[in-house]
């Protein structure tokens, strides 16, 4: 099970965008603002992290992350995309299932961790997510397979 400080701080329930570009670029610039950190230092390190190849995992679901220098708690957002996207993924599958993750760079370990566990569950619920048809259904989804331990 995922701690509860993993539980996604910002759900967006069939996010409109048409890019993999503008996808990062709205969901870094969202998590930024919400967890106080800067925006361009945000896209800047999930885009670096992109670089080293793509954070899909296959099934439509990608997981973007990065470590950042001075943050102090783990920030999350959980998106799934009106319209799938390219992402590059494993499978050749378009992404519809998106969670972003930002961890502290002091925590390298524990950020890997928390990867591993989101990326299982989110396969697991991944039917429950596309369903949701709305922020709150979104949550209510997430709430049955995301939960503390």
């Amino acid at each position: 099970m995922i701690q509860s400080d993993l539980m996604p701080g910002i759900l967006l329930c069939r996010h409109p965008v048409t890019s993999r570009k503008q996808l990062l670029e709205s969901l870094c610039n969202r998590v930024a603002r919400h967890g106080d950190l800067c925006e361009r230092l945000v896209l800047d390190s999930v885009l670096d992290r992109e670089k080293l190849g793509s954070t899909a995992i296959g099934d439509g679901i990608a997981l973007p992350h990065a470590t950042i220098a001075g943050a102090t708690a783990t920030s999350t957002l959980l998106a799934t995309l009106e319209t799938p996207v390219d992402f590059d993924s494993p499978d050749g599958k378009p992404v519809d299932i998106v969670m972003l993750v930002l961890g502290s760079d002091r925590d390298g370990a524990g950020h890997l961790a928390a990867l591993g566990a989101v990326s299982r569950q989110l396969r697991a619920s991944a039917d429950l997510l596309r369903t949701a048809d709305s922020e709150a259904a979104l949550h209510d989804a997430v709430a049955g397979h995301l939960v503390a331990a």
